[in-house]
């Protein structure tokens, strides 16, 4: 059986929020499949160590420190890229999160931590996606591919406005879907389940015993890498999805 269709070589993807954690994890598996990779990350340092590794691996790659938040910021990206490879074929919105003010009860949250939440992770997915979507359409070709969450479909106490937002990249995927169908580009979301990363990353203490819980309740009994979204990734940017679009894909071991 040939894996032919499943080989990025010669394409070029932006992954957002591409420096550490689920992000880097996709830039590594796009980079294996063949692909050029542009890390943008609001963090430069991070960013060049992606970069770097990919790189070592043999393959281009170029750091671009964005604000996903910042139009100006997110147009820039658009054109260092397209100076540099000619060409954009893949995006993935991954950059996103929570933060720690976040955690509290929906009476005590403030307009702030709502605003930079629903920000961060549904009105940057608006901005890449509009922003990248002008060269698709051009040339008639290309793929999105938007990282959601499973709290997108489970109520989420304490994280109201990040399971909000990413409820809204899933609404956000099936329209763009649609409306750019008809430019031949695909649109498909990943909502991992409890990928431990950054500040959910292994510990020690009461961090490793809530981790060994929310490992418990996972059917397969694991928590997912970002090997995991990482490789998801690929099969939607790649041929072998070709007739895929609009679709939110829940890679999350059963939960």
């Amino acid at each position: 059986m040939s894996l032919i269709k499943f080989d990025l070589t010669g394409r070029t993807a932006i992954v957002t929020g591409g420096g550490s954690g689920i992000g880097k994890g996709i830039c590594l598996a796009l980079a294996q499949a063949g692909a050029n990779i542009v890390v943008a990350n609001r963090n430069a340092g991070t960013s060049e160590i992606t970069a770097r590794e990919i790189q070592a691996m043999g393959k281009k790659s170029l750091a671009i420190p964005t604000d996903v938040n910042i139009l100006g910021q997110v147009q820039q990206m658009m054109y260092k890229t397209l100076e540099e490879f000619g060409t954009i074929d893949i995006l993935v919105n991954n950059a996103g999160g929570t933060t720690p003010e976040m955690d509290m009860p929906y009476g005590e949250m403030s307009e702030t931590i709502w605003d930079s939440v629903v920000d961060l992770n549904l009105k940057s997915v608006f901005l890449c996606s509009q922003t990248v979507a002008k060269p698709m359409m051009l040339k008639k070709k290309g793929n999105i591919v938007n990282i959601s969450s499973w709290l997108a479909f489970v109520p989420s106490p304490g994280c109201l406005p990040y399971g909000a937002a990413k409820a809204g990249v899933n609404s956000i995927t099936r329209t763009l879907a649609r409306d750019l169908g008809p430019y031949n580009i695909r649109v498909n979301a990943i909502a991992p389940g409890i990928i431990p990363t950054g500040r959910f990353s292994e510990g020690t203490g009461a961090k490793s015993e809530g981790l060994e819980l929310k490992r418990k309740a996972v059917p397969m009994g694991r928590l997912g890498t970002p090997e995991d979204i990482g490789w998801a990734v690929v099969f939607f940017a790649s041929d072998a999805a070709a007739y895929i679009t609009g679709q939110v894909l829940s890679i999350d071991g059963g939960i």
